[in-house]
């Protein structure tokens, strides 16, 4: 009875510390916006948002250099 209580215990303290982690890894989230970055005169770009890391990115599409924009805008 005591190693069935035992083994109880362990799996409870692993989730209690793996489900709150679960939620933290959020998806990042790429739609079009209108900017500046890529088009002088505006033109719609592929942006993508890491809520993990806090920042937006996004590439050219034609040499694979990506941009990364910090902080919300």
């Amino acid at each position: 009875m005591r190693s069935v209580t035992s083994v109880v215990m362990a799996v409870a303290t692993v989730l209690v510390f793996a489900v709150p982690a679960l939620g933290q890894e959020a998806l990042d989230s790429c739609d079009w916006y209108w900017d500046y970055n890529y088009v002088q005169s505006g033109g719609w770009e592929y942006w993508c948002w890491n809520p993990t890391l806090g920042w937006w990115y996004s590439t050219d599409g034609k040499s694979g250099v990506t941009t990364i924009k910090i902080g919300a805008e």
